[in-house]
């Protein structure tokens, strides 16, 4: 009867919550609130993306979709991260990795686009601290997600090779950019 009870205590041990590191419940919310945000300003302004669309040589289709996309991968990612889900955590890598590119894209493209957008004389020094900055930001979270212990325990991603993980987002994270370039050029 003693190894019965044993059994049972140790299942209750293994399928008990664990409490959600603070970091962890922080990122969700600012996963859910982006992903939100993203969602309800592509509604809001869907004439004005549609305008957009054409301005970045992509189809309307496509670029609604793509943010839509980054909508919805936000709220998943928040949604997994929140419930302690090893796929919350790849999502979430993967929103944060797609952001370094993207911040990093736009530092490349910074002074092309100034000849079409900002108007002569302004300077281009404020757009590189700040994308500087959100790459710098993004980055700070994909270290944080990679080597919290707590955060790997909570998500289950301890096994979890993270320079492989990390190889992998950011490798899927680069083919619309490689491929945006091929299309436009």
């Amino acid at each position: 009867m003693s190894n019965l009870t044993a059994d049972k205590s140790a299942h209750h041990v293994m399928e008990q919550s664990y409490d959600r590191p603070f970091g962890v419940s922080l990122l969700a919310i600012i996963l859910m609130i982006g992903g939100l945000t993203t969602l309800v300003t592509q509604i809001m302004a869907w004439k004005s993306f549609n305008d957009a669309s054409a301005i970045f040589g992509v189809s309307s289709p496509l670029f609604q979709g793509a943010v839509a996309f980054l909508g919805l991968l936000g709220c998943t990612a928040a949604i997994g991260m929140w419930i302690g889900r090893s796929w919350g955590w790849w999502l979430a890598l993967f929103y944060f990795a797609y952001a370094v590119c993207r911040n990093i894209n736009m530092i490349l493209s910074i002074s092309s686009l100034a000849d079409m957008f900002i108007e002569s004389g302004q300077e281009t020094g404020s757009y590189y601290l700040k994308y500087s900055v959100r790459v710098l930001w993004n980055g700070l979270l994909l270290y944080y997600l990679c080597r919290g212990e707590m955060v790997l325990s909570y998500l289950r991603t301890e096994r979890t090779n993270k320079w492989k993980a990390l190889g992998i987002v950011f490798g899927i994270s680069i083919i619309p950019f490689v491929v945006g370039a091929f299309i436009i050029d």
